[in-house]
């Protein structure tokens, strides 16, 4: 949209007028000038002259800029007379029919809206509308007046509002969006946005808020539309849309990421290759118990047993990993103990000293904590 080109604005009118009249009436022949000119062409046949007579000021419009703040154009109103002609004469019952059809040309056309090619008109934000003036005897006799004039009858309409543009500064204020939509094809780069219909998604709740891999939960939020990923912390997981408005995934058993607290959002890929995201919720990761077992047989001391034994299952942990297991008996705690070096994700290792050997029981519990978020899965170990 060029504010630029509105400086044409008047001659560019015309010319619409002259192409839409003869578009819709089929006479070709459209002048615009003085009456009397177009009689003394020397055109044979029906045509029709534009003639515009006046140029006022929109008093509605005189002080509306196109932005706040910024200098308003100038808003015009254009008046014309319409005549027809049979030849040279505008008094026939030939240029009488000719003028009726220019004026059911003129009222099919009542409201304008002018091609986005028309760089003159388009820029304007209102539509162009013609309405019919009252063209007495004393108004076109003062028009045509003149020692070579002859009093001719004429149709009169006006067309508003006719903007022109001020562009002595540039504006204060951003540039429009003038392209949205995919990138282009390689090698070509990318110009434009994307609009998006909305602000952005906002997540009001994560179901459940304990999360556990292997089992899907679901976000549930506002205009989550269109966003295909769901981030836990910088992992990213497909999501899958809900029959409610809300968006699924699951994390794998498999997946390497730690148990724990993570801000979870849902995210798009812009095709700038930007990442749009929501609001983040926390969200509590828990690690996942399989099995558990004793590797090898227990030592007796005491008429109590040590050994070691093996926790499996996801999300365990890695290194750095804050993890410590419980076993529990009648009701609470009988020890706590960290797992030993090299343990991984999906398997850890705890070992019971002789000094901390505990009595032979097939019931204790394994109460399992990876960086403060605990096991949903508590599996009996037989400690015999």
């Amino acid at each position: 949209m060029s504010l630029a080109a509105s400086s044409e604005a008047i001659g560019a009118v015309s010319d619409l007028l002259k192409v839409q009249i003869a578009s819709r009436t089929g006479i070709n022949a459209v002048a615009v000038g003085r009456p009397e000119d177009a009689s003394n062409a020397g055109a044979t046949g029906g045509s029709y002259n534009l003639f515009l007579y006046r140029v006022g000021i929109d008093a509605n419009l005189r002080n509306r800029p196109l932005d706040a703040g910024q200098a308003p154009p100038v808003w015009l109103v254009l008046y014309y007379l319409l005549t027809a002609f049979d030849g040279a004469d505008s008094d026939s019952i030939a240029a009488h029919k000719l003028l009726g059809r220019g004026m059911l040309a003129l009222n099919g056309m009542s409201v304008i809206q002018p091609d986005p090619t028309n760089a003159a008109l388009s820029s304007s934000p209102d539509p162009l509308r013609i309405t019919f003036d009252e063209a007495d005897v004393e108004m076109l006799s003062k028009i045509m007046q003149g020692s070579e004039e002859k009093y001719r009858i004429s149709a009169a309409f006006q067309i508003r509002p006719v903007m022109l543009a001020p562009m002595d500064t540039p504006p204060a204020y951003a540039l429009p969006v003038k392209t949205i939509g995919k990138p282009l094809p390689p090698p070509q780069m990318y110009e434009g946005v994307t609009a998006l219909p909305s602000l952005g998604p906002r997540l009001s709740a994560i179901e459940p808020e304990r999360i556990s891999a292997g089992q899907a939960f679901v976000l549930r939020g506002v205009d989550l539309a269109g966003y295909d990923q769901i981030m836990v912390g910088a992992s990213v997981y497909p999501t899958t849309p809900t029959a409610d408005g809300g968006l699924s995934t699951t994390i794998p058993l498999a997946d390497p990421i730690t148990a724990g607290a993570y801000p979870v959002c849902v995210a798009r890929t812009l095709p700038d290759g930007h990442t749009l995201s929501s609001n983040a919720l926390a969200g509590h990761l828990v690690p996942r118990i399989t099995t558990v077992s004793v590797p090898v047989p227990l030592t007796l001391v005491s008429g109590k047993l040590f050994g070691q034994f093996v926790v499996n299952g996801a999300q365990l942990g890695g290194p750095d990993a804050a993890i410590y297991a419980a076993l529990y008996l009648n009701g609470k705690a009988q020890l706590l103990l960290e797992p030993l070096p090299g343990g991984s994700a999906t398997s850890l290792t705890f070992a019971v000293s002789d000094v901390q050997a505990l009595v032979p029981n097939p019931n204790y519990r394994v109460i399992l904590r990876v960086n403060g978020e605990q096991a949903l899965d508590s599996p009996v170990l037989s400690w015999t």
